[in-house]
Formats: structure tokens, sequence, C-alpha cells
């Protein structure tokens, strides 16, 4: 997110992974697929893409994707952990989408606080 939200400041664009210098962990099969034991990770957009920022809003769905490849206590092979990626004139935010938060969040519990904001003191 860090590399994201530096990219869209200096570019007033998102950028896809090869851009704002992100690599996926694992051994890269191809473009943006990246592999490890357990898990496959991807975008949706080329790892060259850009975006540029609105005033409505520049959008890439499944900016960041993660895939079970085997299963994982109660969470199955090929349940999905997804990052979108808004961009508008005046920042980024993320909302975080996980395919089956029921069976899956106790192995990656804080995934769902990916994209929220703190609440403000007295609030």
């Amino acid at each position: 997110m860090k590399l994201q939200d530096a990219y869209a400041s200096e570019s007033n664009q998102l950028g896809g992974w090869t851009l704002i210098g992100y690599t996926a962990p694992g051994t890269k099969k191809s473009g943006n697929q990246y592999e490890t034991t357990n898990f496959s990770y991807t975008s949706t957009p080329a790892a060259d893409a850009t975006v540029a920022l609105t005033e409505a809003g520049a959008a890439m769905a499944g900016g960041w994707i993660a895939t079970a490849r085997v299963a994982l206590n109660d969470c199955k092979a090929s349940e999905t952990w997804t990052l979108n990626v808004t961009g508008k004139t005046d920042g980024v935010t993320y909302a975080n989408v996980m395919s089956d938060a029921t069976n899956c969040t106790p192995l990656t519990p804080s995934f769902a606080q990916i994209g929220t904001k703190a609440a403000a003191s007295g609030d």
C-alpha cells in the first residue's frame, strides 16, 4: 500500500506492480503471477499498467490477489484474499475482500483491517 501511495502521489496515477516497485513472494511464474508452496499471487492489471487519478476515481479491481493453493485448516484451496485499489485526486483507498471470511479469517486476522481507517479519538 505504501508503494502504491508513493507512486500515486508522484505520478498522479495508480501503477501496476512493476511500476510501483512491488515483487510478490515466491517464484515468478509469468507476468504478474508468483507462487509459494501455499499461495499464488496475482494482480489483474499488467505489471506496467497505469490508471490516471480522476475526481470520479480510478480503479484497479484485483490490484493484489492471494489464492490458497492448498487447504489451510478449514480454509479450502482456491479461496482468495483480494485488495481492490481506488484512486482519486485526493488520495488512494483500499478495500479488502476475502472469499471465505468465516473459515479463512483465523489465518490472516489483520487482513480485514487493511483499508479501514481508525476512528479518531473522541468518536
